[in-house]
């Protein structure tokens, strides 16, 4: 059963969708989707997998992050601060739920980054984490950020108003940092043809984990570009959260 839902925050009302399954209790899984992202995954891969996760009694929850999407606020003022207490208050809210034995973390690129440092803050209460191309990178991506402009209140990144709070936000963090805290089932994918989020990053991510499993996936793009791609990460995910 899909049902809209809300949570609403100190800075605005976050919007997206609670896929529950016909049963008393089950495992929830909190999607993060990545910058320029929303609820609906790339692809609609977080639809998809989210009505697959159900049908086996795994509920999942996608929300857009306030300033994306059809949450308040505008794009200009996100942070990965304001993400990912977010993140945080909708992993409390989820804990208070009666109805919910067990919290999966999924997040793709940024949103990778943000499952990561929520489930380094609450590693006893996660489950199990999967990772699409986490953007560890990010805070040494200044160019792709806001481009050949010098500093500036706000910057163009590809029609997407950004703001020079989240630059600094973001490029102040080390977000290999302390990877071993979570101990938990992890499972990591990433394509191998990924500019955005560079394969060759993965060999610094993996030394910080502690036993992730590995998908590298031949040929991929950052948003799996190719259907017979996001198939496979698609099942992989759905493999992996399902699996006892």
């Amino acid at each position: 059963m899909q049902e809209y839902y809300e949570m609403k925050t100190k800075r605005g009302t976050m919007r997206g969708f609670f896929h529950k399954p016909h049963a008393n209790q089950f495992p929830v899984c909190l999607i993060f989707h990545g910058f320029t992202g929303q609820k609906t995954g790339t692809k609609f891969s977080y639809v998809q997998l989210s009505r697959m996760l159900e049908k086996q009694n795994i509920g999942t929850l996608r929300m857009d992050f306030l300033g994306s999407g059809e949450s308040d606020l505008e794009f200009k003022d996100m942070t990965f601060q304001n993400e990912l207490d977010s993140a945080i208050q909708l992993l409390e809210e989820v804990k208070k739920m009666d109805c919910v034995t067990d919290i999966y973390l999924l997040g793709h690129s940024m949103g990778g980054a943000i499952a990561s440092e929520v489930a380094k803050r609450f590693p006893q209460d996660i489950s199990k984490m999967c990772l699409w191309a986490p953007a560890f990178n990010l805070p040494d991506a200044i160019e792709y950020l806001k481009g050949h402009v010098e500093e500036a209140p706000y910057y163009d990144h590809g029609g997407f108003e950004i703001s020079h709070e989240f630059v600094e936000d973001i490029t102040s963090r080390d977000l290999y940092k302390d990877l071993d805290i979570y101990k938990n089932d992890l499972m990591i994918i990433h394509g191998t043809e990924d500019t955005t989020v560079p394969f060759q990053i993965s060999n610094k991510y993996l030394k910080g984990f502690v036993n992730p499993t590995f998908y590298p996936i031949e040929g991929a793009t950052h948003n799996y570009d190719n259907l017979k791609h996001i198939r496979q990460v698609i099942q992989l995910t759905y493999d992996f959260f399902i699996q006892g």
